[in-house]
């Protein structure tokens, strides 16, 4: 006997201990919240904040190769052109890292988002499918490309979750190595003709019979041509965008570097009509992609595009024309969602959005190419070895601004791709008018509740019984978070404010949102009682009563009204609440 206690063992003692704490908790933690009334107006808040800004440095030499050995000292950090210290370095490589132990059981009816629970070992990577972006036939070679990957080139420690993109995003299958379970996930990833796409395919007439109307037609039909266009890419890009926000959200709490491979055809960064008079019917999409890639990047995922279309020949003088939305066709042959994504005027652009995303977050884009499974492989494979640099910023630069990073190394002959920014949005910032994601509670809300994955920005614990048989409609969830997973900030009498919305969603077996229960978490806490908070954690019920109605799950929803960080997961719950009897 070494005197350790069996792994069975220390599994079970685990899951009773966090069982035994979730329980008492509730008495202590109610009692707190209950004794602490909303924030005075007139406490001022002093302007500190212990917000780290982490940046994922990828480093290589000339020839491209992962580049080891450097040190903090090679390494200057700038926000908006200032210094900064590092005062976080780490240096990360498959060599390095160490295996992890199987994952911990939860106790009955405990639930919980922290990674911990969900992560396997070996660094993660996303494969995401884009069927929105992509047309059939492209779609049908990036499925037979991703085959060939992961029969041939899959790394025996890299973890895959794969995803794909429709008109809402689909896990295909959740983070594995294993070979077999990934290649029946990419075989249950079904190509299909693309509604959003199609949407924007142009009317175009014959030269010969366009030339017998007047301009005022051709032109009518024109406007018409980049209403679809317009219309169509505005519900691609916010299909698109929302799908890598959920992402964002559901990994944010794995630490490390997480590698996104986007393989789609991507979207266009503008629509710019060709002609003149209808330039009022311009899009740009720059802000949203901003705000997504800073998304991403704070959840330390680098995006890494990979255009499905292969290498993209140039069939015929058509593809040059750059005025896509014309109302004379050539030939009179019409445009199809094939012929669409493969103009040249959109080939460049959709390529210009996949360098831009993946500048932003430090990734690589990859495109004008036949080998995707290689393509594939050297993204995996770029994101594993890299340098995280991690500053404090001053109080004062919380402003809600977007702010520019740079990187300099001391050595020569030497490139680094890193993330491009961030927003300096904190609590403090908030108060003010902001640049970042802020004003957009509601919606924000309603995305947390409806993302098809977990979101783990801010991680906890749920205990949810079931019903009592004496009470069947009645659900009680009981939340707990550890200290560290509460945002708050500093008054300058030396309190601790802090405000946290607490949601429950009861979803129906066909996704929709049936009722919804919550309580809001508002304390200024004296330093004694955040002492206890420390000790205890933040433990609040939220009592959910159910309405008639078919249910499949529970919703839990934690988030931070001001700065947006938020934590999700849900909890299976198969039950049939009938109608209650009319009174006779």
């Amino acid at each position: 006997m070494n005197g350790r206690m069996p792994q069975r063992r220390r599994a079970e003692v685990f899951r009773l201990a966090l069982l035994a704490l979730l329980m008492a908790g509730l008495a202590g933690a109610g009692a707190l919240a209950a004794q602490q009334a909303p924030p005075a107006a007139s406490s001022a808040v002093l302007r500190v904040t212990t917000r780290l800004v982490l940046v994922d440095v990828v480093v290589t030499d000339k020839n491209g190769q992962p580049v080891a050995g450097l040190t903090r000292d090679d390494f200057a950090l700038l926000d908006n052109g200032k210094p900064q210290r590092v005062g976080v370095f780490s240096f990360e490589q498959p060599a390095t890292r160490a295996a992890q132990t199987p994952a911990p059981t939860l106790p009955p009816h405990v639930y919980s988002n922290r990674a911990e629970f969900h992560a396997p070992d070996g660094p993660p990577t996303i494969l995401l499918l884009d069927l929105v972006n992509t047309a059939l036939r492209d779609q049908v070679y990036a499925r037979e490309q991703l085959t060939q990957y992961l029969a041939t080139q899959l790394k025996t420690n890299q973890r895959y979750a794969i995803l794909a993109l429709g008109k809402q995003l689909v896990l295909l299958q959740d983070f594995t190595a294993d070979p077999a379970r990934l290649r029946a996930a990419i075989e249950k990833y079904n190509p299909q003709k693309s509604i959003e796409l199609s949407r924007g395919e142009p009317f175009q007439l014959p030269p010969d019979i366009a030339a017998s109307l007047p301009a005022a037609v051709l032109e009518a039909i024109e406007r018409s041509n980049v209403l679809r266009l317009a219309d169509a890419t505005d519900d691609r890009v916010r299909i698109t965008l929302n799908a890598l926000q959920a992402l964002a959200r559901a990994v944010a709490g794995y630490p490390g570097r997480k590698n996104l491979v986007w393989v789609s055809s991507a979207f266009p960064f503008t629509v710019f009509p060709s002609n003149p008079s209808l330039l009022y019917l311009t899009r740009n999409y720059e802000a949203e992609m901003r705000r997504t890639a800073n998304a991403l990047a704070d959840a330390q995922v680098a995006i890494y595009p990979v255009d499905a279309r292969g290498l993209v020949g140039v069939p015929d003088d058509r593809a040059y024309d750059a005025n896509v939305t014309s109302p004379i066709g050539r030939r009179g042959e019409p445009i199809g969602e094939d012929e669409l994504t493969r103009r040249l005027p959109l080939v460049v652009d959709t390529q210009q959005t996949m360098e831009e995303i993946a500048r932003e977050t430090g990734g690589r884009a990859f495109y004008n190419r036949n080998d995707l499974d290689t393509a594939v492989a050297r993204s995996v494979e770029d994101g594993s070895t890299y340098y995280t640099l991690g500053f404090y910023p001053a109080a004062e630069n919380w402003d809600g601004k977007w702010h520019r990073l740079e990187v300099n190394l001391a050595r020569r002959g030497l490139q680094a791709r890193y993330r491009r920014g961030y927003y300096a949005t904190s609590r403090m910032s908030a108060e003010g008018k902001t640049e970042g994601p802020i004003g957009r509670s509601e919606q924000d809300v309603l995305e947390l509740l409806s993302d098809p994955l977990p979101a783990t920005g801010i991680r906890f614990y749920a205990l949810v019984p079931p019903p009592e048989p004496a009470n069947p409609m009645q659900v009680d969830a009981r939340f707990r978070l550890e200290a560290h997973e509460v945002p708050y900030e500093s008054t300058e009498d030396g309190k601790r404010r802090l405000t946290l919305e607490f949601l429950v969603a009861a979803v129906s077996q066909r996704g929709v949102i049936l009722t919804t229960g919550g309580r809001t978490f508002r304390a200024e806490l004296e330093p004694e009682e955040f002492q206890r908070l420390e000790k205890e954690g933040l433990v609040l019920q939220v009592p959910l009563t159910l309405v008639p109605g078919d249910y499949a799950r529970l919703r839990l929803l934690v988030r931070d009204p001001v700065t947006g960080l938020a934590g999700a997961v849900d909890v299976p719950m198969s039950l049939t609440v009938p109608e209650t009897p009319a009174n006779p």
